[in-house]
C-alpha cells in the first residue's frame, strides 16, 4: 500500500477517535449537568415537602381552634338560655307574690290607679252600676 494511503486512514482514526471523545465528553458533562439539576429539584421537592407539612399543622391547628371555639359558643349559648330561664322563673316568682299580697291586702283596691285618674275600687264600682242599670233597662 501508498503512504499517503496510510496518512489517510490514520487521519481517519484520529478524527473519529476525536469523535469519539467530544461525544463521550459531552456525554458526562449532561450527565453531570442532570444530576445537579436533579440534586437541585431533590432540594426543592424537600422545602416544598416540608412547607406542606407546616401548612397541614397549620390547617390542624386552625381546626383545633375553630372547634374549641365552637364547644365555647355552645357552652355560652346554653349558659345564657339557663341564665334567661332563672330570669323568668324569678319574674314569675315575683309576679306570683304581688298578686298573693295584692289578694291579701285589704286596702290593694283603693290604691291610686297608675294612670292617675282616680281610685281603683271606685272606677270598679262605678263599672259595676253601669252594668247593673244596662241590665235593668233590659
Amino acid at each position: 500500500m501508498n503512504g499517503q494511503l496510510w496518512i489517510w486512514i490514520v487521519v481517519a482514526i484520529v478524527i473519529i477517535a476525536v469523535i469519539v471523545a467530544v461525544v463521550a465528553y459531552g456525554r458526562r458533562a449532561k450527565d453531570a449537568a442532570n444530576r445537579k439539576r436533579a440534586a437541585d429539584l431533590r432540594e426543592k421537592a424537600r422545602a416544598d415537602a416540608l412547607g406542606a407539612h407546616e401548612r397541614s399543622a397549620e390547617a390542624a391547628r386552625a381546626a383545633a381552634d375553630a372547634a374549641r371555639a365552637e364547644n365555647e359558643a355552645e357552652r355560652l349559648h346554653k349558659e345564657a338560655a339557663d341564665k334567661q330561664k332563672a330570669a323568668e322563673r324569678a319574674n314569675e316568682v315575683s309576679q306570683d307574690r304581688l298578686r298573693r299580697a295584692e289578694e291579701l291586702d285589704p286596702d290593694a283596691g283603693n290604691r291610686p290607679d297608675p294612670n292617675g285618674d282616680g281610685n281603683r275600687r271606685d272606677r270598679d264600682d262605678n263599672q259595676g252600676d253601669e252594668e247593673g242599670r244596662r241590665g235593668s233597662r233590659s
